[in-house]
């Protein structure tokens, strides 16, 4: 394990990354147009996606071996598994916390129409021009989802490269799977963080324990979230499977506002970080679950190797 290069890896990504998301979640709420301040919000963290990969390449990480070839052959379950797997975890999550706080479920999208409107646009007319239904409209975009985590991978390759392809494999030589897990969990948290404490980025900035819970709960589902990318890399050995499984978890992770209650917006913020999103405390067990199952068989399978 080389811990200079890995220190020079992890610094350069935090100050290129930190710097960009603090300007942009700066800007973006300065802007009188909420519209133009959410496209410039995204365009902004799409960029920051691709500074790992920077750093890696600065580090004089070489980006052969990581398995730039798709290798079909043998892993057409793992293309099923890191496309459609982070919608079974979100779809679970949410059915769990909306168990529990059934009063934050609304079928009839006043979520969406309420953050529609704050932008300033009739969601309800856009809904009509296009010809559809609230219930349509769903559908339609749960059918969207089939193609949307191929397309996404492609920005998410811009952080595989620098966790997937460098920093685990790097912290791996030097510690076991397990620490290299929490390790590299922790890093890929930390990385988010300005974003979050700012722009109140994945929990929002009313939450309860706001705004050191968030980072603590989100440390946690980052781990659990890696181990998953990390052994899905290593049966694979291609560097597309995790980009995919990332791309996937980006399209999917926002779908609980279909069904999220605007009349119970306090409390809605209040608790959000135990989901409805599967990064909250409540909405991540399902994925937990799976990534425990992973990592014990994983585990399982390097001792057996070993001995």
């Amino acid at each position: 394990m080389d811990k200079k290069k890995i220190i020079k890896f992890v610094v350069m990504t935090f100050a290129v990354a930190w710097i960009i998301q603090s300007v942009v979640s700066i800007i973006s709420a300065k802007l009188t147009n909420p519209m133009v301040g959410q496209t410039v919000f995204t365009l902004g963290m799409s960029v920051v996606m691709f500074v790992p990969l920077m750093a890696a390449l600065i580090v004089n990480h070489s980006l052969k071996g990581m398995g730039w070839k798709p290798k079909l052959k043998g892993n057409i379950r793992w293309i099923f598994f890191a496309a459609f797997i982070p919608l079974f975890f979100v779809i679970l999550g949410a059915a769990l916390f909306f168990a529990i706080f059934p009063d934050l479920f609304d079928a009839t999208g006043s979520y969406l129409f309420k953050t529609y409107a704050d932008m300033g646009l009739d969601f309800a007319d856009t809904l009509e021009k296009a010809g559809l239904d609230y219930t349509t409209y769903m559908l339609v975009s749960l059918v969207a989802f089939i193609y949307a985590p191929f397309l996404n991978m492609f920005v998410a390759l811009g952080e595989e490269v620098g966790w997937r392809g460098f920093l685990y494999p790097e912290l791996s030589k030097g510690h076991s799977k397990t620490k290299t897990w929490i390790i590299g969990g922790i890093i890929w948290a930390a990385f988010h963080f300005p974003v979050m404490l700012i722009a109140g980025y994945e929990y929002g900035k009313d939450y309860m324990g706001a705004m050191w819970l968030g980072l603590i709960v989100f440390s946690v589902n980052c781990i659990f979230m890696g181990m998953i990318h990390e052994i899905l890399y290593e049966k694979t050995k291609s560097i597309w499977f995790p980009a995919l499984l990332h791309g996937s978890i980006n399209a999917a992770a926002k779908m609980p506002q279909f069904v999220m209650n605007a009349n119970q917006m306090d409390k809605l913020n209040r608790y959000m970080i135990f989901g409805p999103y599967f990064n909250g405390i409540i909405g991540m067990i399902p994925m937990v679950i799976i990534a425990i199952i992973m990592g014990v068989c994983a585990l399982k399978t390097e001792k057996n190797i070993k001995y």
